[in-house]
């Protein structure tokens, strides 16, 4: 087992604040934090209705990741998780704003899905649990979201990401400032609405202890605790109260309640509404206050890929026997892809990253086969779109999609033109090359198949392949020439 890292870190661009988390971690696996940075950037709060973030707080932002970057620029790719949650999801334009997010840290950001964003927060509260409580209930209240999870020890079984959050909710129903009793009823009822619905999924019975984390849940707890409410955790009756002493305040201004930062009192309100409908709905009766988070989770999941355990490989392998996808074809179509791209390496720039992603799609190039013969690749590219793939980033689904959808037949040239304009030429690339070891196993002949490829301006120079024996392959190759035209590449057959 390879050494691991000296120093990691994790960045959480949250809709309310940012955390930067440094640990350092020795070769048993054993993480101790080293440093922490916290800044409310409320990103949340620029954006405006028609969710394009201003140009104000988009400078105050990049400002922030700008002092991040200096913690963590120096350090490896393979080292570093950054990831982005509710409000980047739902950002317009966010493409923008993540290269010069990018270029402020040192390091890409990856925009991580909800359910995601759950697992990723179960990771990081389980570490800081005991692993004999049975199932647990973990609900993190982020600004623009609200995880719920239901997991045991460091495996979670259910996964929800509902659209409201400390920032948002506070946005929507005390937009003014204004507490008045009769805008947390109406915020009680259309919170508890959203909720509902995945109310059976995670009932009393489905769970023994409760446990919240992030920063209205450890506010709350604080608050509680000051005004001796409760000794330990929170209860509904202790959130009833506080929300009494908001109401009697009358105004956000006028709030004076000790335990409460005065950081976090503008978006309080609706974070306090979330979890007062929250512990409604469920019926939860007492709740424990976890330290870990989703930046905890993201350090332990980078932990886990240093240790070549990534989730993302599960996740493949998941994919491949809940659609049947034959192992003995797509491994010989993986092998090949990989003696492609290893060979175009420089000259295409296929970073390792890079290299990983094309060898996922060929693993899962057949993957809609098991739906519908015809026109497969559109099947399996919408299931990769649009599923929940644990461990996957937006950005990485996205690649894997288009791979997938492009790897046979006529090219639709709208689904490269889907993708950011910078991201296009590479995916370009690896789509070909990934339609080449495709074509080249059509007989699906357990065979080792490693022909020699050599680029030289536009045109792809191909040996080793003994067309001399393979008429139908010869004919395939002149119909590919045509189908890759659009992409301004030409093979050329060398030997021949």
């Amino acid at each position: 087992m390879d050494l691991l890292p000296q120093t990691i870190a994790a960045v959480d661009l949250g809709s309310n604040s940012f955390h930067l988390i440094v640990a350092q971690v020795n070769d048993q696996g054993i993480l101790q934090k080293v440093d922490k940075i916290k800044e409310m950037v409320r990103l949340r709060g620029g954006l405006d209705d028609d969710m394009y973030l201003s140009s104000e707080k988009e400078e105050e932002a990049l400002a922030c990741l700008q002092r991040f970057g200096e913690r963590i620029r120096h350090l490896p790719a393979s080292c570093v998780r950054i990831a982005g949650t509710n409000t980047l999801r739902n950002m317009r334009s966010s493409s923008q704003f993540l290269r010069k997010a990018k270029a402020a840290l040192g390091h890409s950001v990856a925009i991580i899905a909800g359910r995601e964003e759950a697992r990723l927060v179960y990771l990081g509260v389980a570490h800081t649990l005991s692993d004999d409580q049975g199932n647990r209930l973990v609900v993190d209240i982020g600004g623009g979201s609200t995880e719920l999870i239901i997991g045991a020890k460091f495996q979670p079984k259910q996964l929800e990401s509902l659209e409201m959050g400390s920032v948002s909710a506070t946005q929507k129903f005390f937009p003014t400032g204004n507490l008045d009793k009769k805008y947390w009823k109406k915020a009680n009822t259309a919170l508890k609405l959203e909720i509902t619905p995945n109310q059976t999924m995670f009932q009393r019975n489905q769970w023994e202890v409760a446990t919240g984390s992030s920063g209205t849940i450890k506010a709350a707890k604080n608050i509680a605790l000051a005004l001796g409410l409760e000794k330990f955790g929170i209860t509904l009756y202790a959130l009833h109260s506080i929300r009494d002493l908001m109401i009697k305040a009358k105004h956000v201004d006028q709030l004076d309640l000790p335990g409460l930062k005065s950081e976090r009192a503008p978006v309080f309100a609706g974070g306090l509404a979330v979890l007062i409908a929250v512990f409604e709905t469920l019926k939860i009766d007492h709740m424990t206050v976890s330290e870990g988070a989703l930046r905890e989770g993201l350090l332990y999941d980078l932990i886990g890929r240093i240790h070549h355990e990534d989730i993302r490989v599960k996740t493949i392998a998941d994919l491949q026997e809940r659609f049947s996808i034959d192992p003995i074809q797509s491994n010989q179509v993986t092998e090949t892809v990989g003696h492609l791209a290893y060979q175009l390496g420089i000259e295409w720039d296929i970073k390792p990253k890079r290299k990983q992603l094309l060898a996922w799609a060929a693993m899962l190039h057949e993957l809609g086969l098991n739906i519908s013969h015809n026109a497969y690749q559109d099947h399996g590219s919408y299931i990769l779109q649009f599923a929940d793939l644990p461990g996957f980033s937006r950005k990485e689904q996205r690649w894997l999609s288009c791979l997938v959808g492009t790897h046979r037949r006529k090219i639709d040239m709208t689904i490269f033109k889907a993708l950011p304009k910078r991201e296009q030429d590479c995916v370009q690339k690896l789509s070909i090359l990934l339609r080449l070891a495709v074509l080249l196993h059509r007989s699906r002949k357990p065979e080792l198949v490693l022909p020699l490829i050599k680029v030289k301006d536009k045109q792809l120079y191909l040996s080793n392949i003994s067309i001399d024996e393979r008429p139908m392959l010869l004919a395939d190759l002149q119909r590919e020439q045509r189908w890759i035209e659009p992409l301004g590449m030409q093979y050329i057959l060398e030997g021949e």
